[in-house]
């Protein structure tokens, strides 16, 4: 009788699965939910980091650097050379400041700074090919040398707008902003306005 009880037992087990044919995983349930809570935390992340912001960032962040890099080569060409690359007769005014690229894509005096050694060929393929950076530099002899260019974040631009409405950017009006073809401020209490951000 003993025999047939645990017969009946260990048969009772392998038909309710819980022998040794049980197979284990996950039911398709248990899949759904895990990849839709999976789905919900990814959109929760992706929006909270918001990619187009942190790439546009990434690219304000190399315009900036560009800027610096190219205001510098300027300076060194000038502690050399007693001359800006720009200028064609010893003018240490430029006739029009901004037109150091003229918004027109024209940077042939980038050809003296590589040619200096002062910034690579690579550089400056970027910088033509970009076409982000305005340069102008104060109207007197001694004056500094201004990048500028237009941010495409809304960290940048709110960088930008504040820097303007404090005075750190120079604006159209200033003494040290000679007329020319950008408005540096165009808005200093609009984030979204074609406010620049300038160095120095």
């Amino acid at each position: 009788m003993i025999d047939i009880l645990s017969l009946y037992s260990s048969i009772r087990k392998r038909m309710n699965g819980d022998g040794i044919g049980r197979k284990s995983g996950f039911t398709m349930i248990e899949l759904l939910v895990v990849i839709a809570v999976i789905g919900v935390l990814a959109v929760a992340v992706l929006s909270s980091i918001n990619p187009i912001e942190q790439i546009n960032k990434g690219r304000d962040t190399r315009t900036r650097s560009d800027v610096a890099q190219l205001i510098n080569a300027s300076d060194r060409y000038f502690a050399i050379h007693e001359e800006y690359p720009w200028d064609t007769d010893n003018n240490t005014t430029p006739a029009d400041p901004y037109n150091h690229n003229n918004g027109n894509g024209e940077w042939d005096w980038l050809d003296l700074l590589v040619d200096t050694a002062e910034v690579k060929q690579g550089f400056v393929n970027r910088v033509e090919q970009d076409d982000a950076i305005r340069l102008f530099k104060e109207g007197d002899e001694n004056g500094t040398v201004y990048g500028c260019f237009l941010p495409r974040s809304q960290a940048f631009k709110l960088e930008a707008m504040n820097n303007c409405a404090d005075d750190t950017t120079p604006d159209n009006g200033d003494p040290e902003v000679p007329g020319g073809a950008i408005d540096p401020c165009e808005d200093d209490t609009d984030q979204d306005a074609d406010n620049y951000a300038c160095l120095p």
